[in-house]
């Protein structure tokens, strides 16, 4: 949104220059794009009076004028503008003049006259991206002789601003004003109350949607001539703020809607029939609104009828014969607010336009009737007319921010890291229009009704100091204790350290790891996941591709994976860990947060060499880069990998990994069917690993900090003959058992099968003893070795070998 900052000062002028005042937005928690300077491009330009006004005796478009301009002698000027006329008072560019694009004006001789100057039109001057070529006609009482630009005061700052979902009021110079107004301790200018006159006429509203939060008024303005011209002191604010247009009643809509927020529709009334109607209970039904738009309407879908026919759904989505023109004499003005469950639907049906966007953000309902009234008095001002009584529908329970907070001043000084006065603080909240009741050990605080994300007592906080200013907080480093015994006792501490192992293991097999929003489209995650669940859907999302949630880290990286392989990389392994976020009725919110540890992979297994044929990535190689870090975690032998179908992955290469029975992770090739969806190879490989899940069932010894021993290593081999069909992890899970409460490492070195031994394989096996306190001796090795070979022959009845 665009604002000039001269209008800004209209509601609030602190004795501030204009880069100060950019400084105070931002600190309010509002982001300027930009600040751009607006000069006049003309100079030299004067009103004048025109004393007379001959047409041509050839030309019959074109008079011959004489312009009084405050001097001695009058100007001879030649014009052909269709209002040029006697006695009217007009902008004269005289000899010497400049206008825009650096054009001199000079004397001319035009069919045998001397014209000394021209009479401009505002495109002339550069002012409106106007067509229209009428000249300027000034205020009667405005004195001859003085400069335009001295009139016009053009020169000013057009400030871009951008605010996020959860500040509303940043979208209005209304609401800009009261954050200024607050950090400099003025009060802006007051609302003026309107009170405009009514005459009988008005339309009955009614609902059947007892369940939808709607705040609704509308009312009938007649006899209005819509083709007056927009007054210049609208003009030129509306043209700084691009939202010029050359219908007037649009105009003063934008005007209103630019300087309070509020959004405004208008409807051709002699086209409603009867009544209005609020209807969400819809038979699915196609409806044409504006020419080549049509829209089907269900259950989900606010709209606005008549007694016969849809009007407008919110967005000012109106249908083709309700739109105003030229002919319009009269009109239905609408103000409505609806709940953003409504406001959402409407957004995934047909996208998301100026005015929803607004509806999405929040709307002030308290402003409503007030913004109503407001542009009744502008329209009946300019436009004339006679205006109706005001129709209202209101059902605003969850519309309304009547929340209480709870605010601590224990907490205020807590979260901010210093001490605050309590003085200070409430006047914060007195001067940002917050309520508050003061109790014994709190204050009981309610946010403005504009303030839609102050929900808790953070917010609040957070609002406290935006306005004491961040540059007041002392920087104060935090205090950190490396000791070793409390993180041995501290779960965070291993989750962080298991995850900080993780990640560096995949780095060094060659993934990069990446971070993704939590918020993602839920389109790509339905596609993904291929369920029905319920969507945690975001309150006021950035866009609709940030719209909710993710219940999955795949959403995320097939997303990067995407991206990268359109700039033609074509060997790619990401990973990411972060939170995940499932319903559970169980939970506080009905949201369980886990955390997740995923990855992806595709392409060609390494790069482009010349010396080894490059082949696709296939399952095994994923397969292979899982069983690494799950021995990292769960030791070689205390997981197991099924088979098995995972949604969003292929039925005949996808599998489970197990822990104890419960299921710890999924991995696999991407599901066939999603491939051209979500533009991938097939040669695309996922896995996924529940990183709370694992921690809760098992954590591997190798992730706790303990002292290492000091003592030397003892190190045993053994070869052994053992039935072919036998798995050799079979065989090191019983050499492990055996020496549950040592410190005994156990690896398979060889295995090979020879013909001197049908059925028959060949193990080696190395055992290494260390103990923690000792030395340990020969006879103590011999004795636990001892006992190992014996339980493997009764195992298995193996055959050792010399």
């Amino acid at each position: 949104m665009k604002i000039s900052e001269k209008w800004l000062r209209e509601w609030v002028n602190p004795k501030i220059n204009s880069l100060v005042l950019s400084e105070q937005i931002v600190n309010s928690g509002i982001e300027i794009e930009s600040v751009q300077k607006v000069f006049p491009l003309f100079k030299g330009i004067l009103v004048g009076k025109i004393v007379s006004c001959v047409t041509h005796a050839k030309y019959n478009l074109l008079k011959i004028v004489k312009v009084d301009i405050g001097k001695k002698n009058l100007l001879n000027i030649l014009c052909k503008a269709v209002n040029c006329r006697k006695e009217i008072k007009v902008a004269v560019a005289v000899v010497g003049s400049v206008l825009p694009n650096n054009i001199k004006i000079n004397v001319k001789k035009i069919h045998e006259y001397t014209s000394e100057g021209m009479l401009c039109s505002f495109s002339e001057l550069g002012l409106f991206c106007s067509n229209d070529h009428k000249i300027i006609e000034f205020p009667k009482n405005i004195p001859i002789g003085i400069d335009v630009n001295d009139y016009f005061v053009l020169e000013d700052n057009i400030i871009k601003v951008n605010t996020t979902a959860n500040r509303p009021d940043g979208l209005s110079i209304i609401g800009i004003a009261r954050n200024i107004a607050v950090i400099n301790n003025m009060n802006i200018a007051l609302l003026k109350e309107k009170n405009n006159p009514v005459s009988k006429n008005q339309f009955p509203i009614y609902s059947d949607s007892k369940k939808k939060d709607i705040n609704f008024f509308g009312r009938v303005i007649e006899k209005i001539n819509i083709n007056v011209q927009t007054p210049f002191w609208m003009k030129k604010k509306l043209f700084m703020c691009e939202m010029l247009s050359e219908n007037i009643i649009m105009n003063i809509i934008n005007y209103v809607l630019i300087e309070i927020g509020q959004p405004l529709n208008v409807l051709n009334s002699d086209a409603i029939d009867s009544f209005i109607q609020i209807k969400t209970k819809n038979k699915k039904k196609v409806f044409n609104l504006k020419k080549d738009f049509k829209i089907t309407l269900d259950n989900s879908i606010l709209a606005f009828f008549d007694k016969s026919k849809i009007l407008f759904i919110p967005g000012n989505i109106n249908s083709d014969l309700l739109e105003i023109n030229r002919n319009t004499k009269n009109i239905f003005l609408v103000s409505y607010s609806a709940d953003q469950e409504s406001i959402f639907n409407i957004i995934k049906l047909v996208g998301s336009n100026k005015i929803l966007n607004y509806h999405n953000h929040g709307i002030d309902y308290s402003l409503q009737k007030y913004a109503l009234e407001y542009a009744t008095e502008l329209i009946v001002k300019i436009c004339g007319g006679n205006a109706g009584i005001i129709s209202c529908y209101t059902n605003r329970s969850k519309l309304i921010c009547s929340n209480k907070i709870k605010l601590y001043y224990k907490n205020i000084n807590k979260v901010a890291g210093f001490s605050i006065d309590s003085k200070i603080f409430l006047n914060i909240l007195l001067r940002l229009d917050y309520t508050i009741e003061n109790k014994k050990d709190y204050w009981n605080v309610s946010p403005p009704t504009w303030r839609f994300d102050i929900l808790i007592e953070e917010d609040v906080i957070g609002d406290i100091l935006r306005i004491y200013g961040y540059n007041k907080i002392s920087l104060v480093p935090l205090e950190s204790s490396f000791s070793q015994d409390f993180y041995q006792q501290t779960n965070d501490f291993k989750k962080d350290y298991m995850l900080d192992k993780l990640s560096n293991s995949l780095v060094h097999r060659g993934y990069h790891e990446v971070i993704t929003y939590p918020f993602v489209d839920p389109i790509l995650q339905k596609n993904i996941l291929l369920n029905d669940q319920n969507e945690l859907f975001i309150s006021n999302p950035i866009s609709q591709d940030f719209s909710c949630m993710r219940k999955s880290l795949w959403p995320g990286l097939i997303k990067t994976l995407s991206y990268n392989k359109n700039r033609k990389q074509d060997s790619l392994r990401f990973f990411e860990k972060g939170l995940c976020f499932l319903t559970d009725d169980q939970k506080t919110l009905g949201v369980h947060q886990q955390i997740f540890l995923g990855g992806v992979i595709s392409g060609f297994n390494e790069k482009e060499n010349w010396y080894s044929k490059r082949r696709k990535i296939d399952f095994y190689d994923l397969k292979g880069d899982l069983e690494s870090i799950l021995e990292l975690i769960c030791g070689s032998n205390n997981y197991k990998i099924k088979q098995c179908k995972v949604l969003g992955l292929h039925s005949n290469q996808s599998a489970k990994i197990l822990l104890n029975n419960n299921v710890i992770g999924n991995f696999g090739k991407i599901d066939p069917i999603l491939e051209e969806k979500l533009d991938v190879n097939s040669d695309t490989f996922l896995f996924e690993l529940f990183i709370d899940k694992i921690f809760n069932l098992k954590i591997s010894e190798d992730f706790i900090v303990k002292e290492y021993s000091k003592f030397p290593t003892s190190r045993r081999d053994i070869s052994i003959l053992i039935s072919d069909n036998i798995l050799y992890s079979e065989v090191i899970k019983v050499c492990k058992n055996c020496f549950l409460d040592k410190e005994v490492k156990i690896n398979l070195f060889d295995i090979y099968s020879c013909k001197n031994s049908p059925n028959k394989k060949s193990l080696g096996i190395s055992f290494v003893f260390q103990h923690q306190r000792k030395t340990l001796k020969e006879n103590e090795i011999n004795l636990m070795l001892d006992y190992c070979i014996k339980t493997l022959i009764n195992k298995f009845q193996i055959i050792l070998r010399k």
